[in-house]
């Protein structure tokens, strides 16, 4: 939840807060309402400013601050878009944010037409296999893990014999001779750093 600049408005904030059923405070807490109003805000073409606005409004109704039932007008009013938008806002709003926050609520207080949580396959494994890794006593420390087999020796190249002859140098090019500086040479044709001229 962001921080409002207002310390006593703040103050009232964090104590509704507290008041909340926890359901609906960790529906507040998570990042999935501020990612839901972010698409919204994408969907609807809102402006950063606009999109803040739009999440401040969203909790002040989640707090019970202001009313849900005014909803579309505090939009229209705090964030300046049509009817319509604000129409479809609200709508969206209550499908994404205030919808999953109500079953959740339902579920927990064993309301009969409650829906049941909609669980993928891949979520029922998980839970499956976090429930069959559990130790039963939860106080025993967790059995370690297996010891690896050792590694077999293998047999390795031996190392080459250290060299005992030296590096025998090429014979010297027939037209240098010690002394004379390269380019005064006449005959070039077996200096490899110098090139007949074109």
């Amino acid at each position: 939840m962001t921080t409002i600049l207002d310390p006593e408005l703040d103050k009232q904030l964090i104590a509704r807060l507290k008041e909340l059923p926890k359901v609906v405070r960790d529906a507040i807490e998570s990042a999935d309402i501020a990612q839901k109003l972010r698409e919204l805000a994408n969907t609807h073409k809102l402006h950063v400013d606009q999109w803040q606005k739009l999440e401040n409004e969203v909790m002040l109704a989640l707090l019970g601050f202001q009313p849900v039932e005014e909803l579309p007008q505090n939009i229209k009013k705090e964030i300046g878009v049509t009817d319509e938008t604000a129409a479809a806002l609200a709508a969206d709003i209550s499908r994404v944010v205030f919808e999953p926050i109500r079953q959740e609520l339902e579920r927990e207080l064993e309301h009969p037409e409650a829906k049941t949580e909609e669980v993928s396959g891949v979520e029922t494994a998980r839970s499956q296999i976090l429930q069959d890794a559990t130790p039963a006593d939860p106080g025993a420390p967790p059995p370690a893990p297996p010891l690896p087999p050792p590694l077999p020796v293998q047999p390795a190249t031996p190392p080459a014999p250290p060299q005992t002859e030296k590096a025998v140098r090429g014979p010297a090019s027939g037209a240098y001779k010690s002394g004379e500086p390269s380019a005064t040479r006449k005959d070039i044709h077996d200096d490899p750093y110098r090139e007949p001229p074109a």
